[in-house]
């Protein structure tokens, strides 16, 4: 019997993604999308130090722990917990958006969001395991080898789509 390959699993989170993002609904969903923006940026500062902490090299108040977490598992727990908290807490949505434009958006949205996470938690793994999922899986090598434009598009769409709706409204 044939094992399911990652292939299934990046589909099925992709797919679950824009679920999420229609259960949510364009402004949440682009308020997820720009936590996870968030996201990235707190964990490339603080995880070093994290792991300095975990290891025991540095102390907090006199207080040190000496675990042993992996770079990977320190990354991934403050990226997913940063988008939780922000997209969770953060306060920002907005009102429903109505137009032609609103359904593919939020597919072209939740794809992004759900590409964005994936690819990131790729990068944060050691080069040896992103090479394993590369040579084993399909969409993970077009997830991994992609990373630059995972980053790049979700902003670029954003903007391009912008320009064509009307009535901007901020009440």
């Amino acid at each position: 019997m044939p094992t399911p390959s990652w292939d299934l699993a990046i589909t099925v989170f992709f797919l679950m993604g824009i679920a999420f993002g229609y259960i949510l609904q364009r402004d949440k969903i682009v308020a997820t999308l720009l936590s996870v923006y968030v996201g990235l940026i707190i964990t490339q500062a603080v995880s070093g130090n994290v792991q300095n902490f975990l290891q025991g090299d540095a102390t907090l108040s006199n207080i040190w722990v000496k675990a042993n977490a992996s770079p990977f598992t320190i990354r991934a727990i403050i990226f997913i917990a940063v988008i939780m908290l922000v997209s969770a807490k953060s306060g920002i949505s907005g009102g429903k958006s109505k137009g032609i434009l609103s359904p593919l958006e939020v597919i072209v949205y939740s794809v992004f969001t759900s590409g964005l996470i994936l690819s990131s938690l790729f990068y944060f793994m050691p080069a040896e395991s992103r090479e394993a999922f590369v040579m084993s899986s399909r969409m993970a090598k077009l997830v991994i080898n992609n990373y630059i434009w995972w980053i790049i598009l979700p902003i670029a769409f954003m903007v391009v789509s912008g320009f064509f709706r009307k009535g901007s409204s901020s009440d």
